[in-house]
């Protein structure tokens, strides 16, 4: 493994290479689920009244509204 390593620094390469040296680095670190994972779009949380992910502000103040009696 340290063979290895000392191999590829000692290589000349141009930016290109390097680039590919240093994303393959990423992968192998985060692993390739993790990758996925982070280039993957996110789903936002839909928010309903009595979820905690609605937040200050979701509903009117009070809670729900309610029909007046008059």
């Amino acid at each position: 493994m340290n063979k290895q390593f000392s191999e590829i620094l000692e290589r000349r390469m141009d930016r290109k290479d390097f680039l590919k040296h240093i994303g393959m680095g990423i992968v192998v670190l985060t692993g390739l689920a993790g990758v996925i994972k982070i280039l993957k779009p996110q789903e936002k949380p839909v928010a309903s009244h009595n979820s905690p992910a609605a937040g200050y502000g979701a509903s009117v103040y009070g809670g729900p509204r309610q029909a007046r009696q008059s």
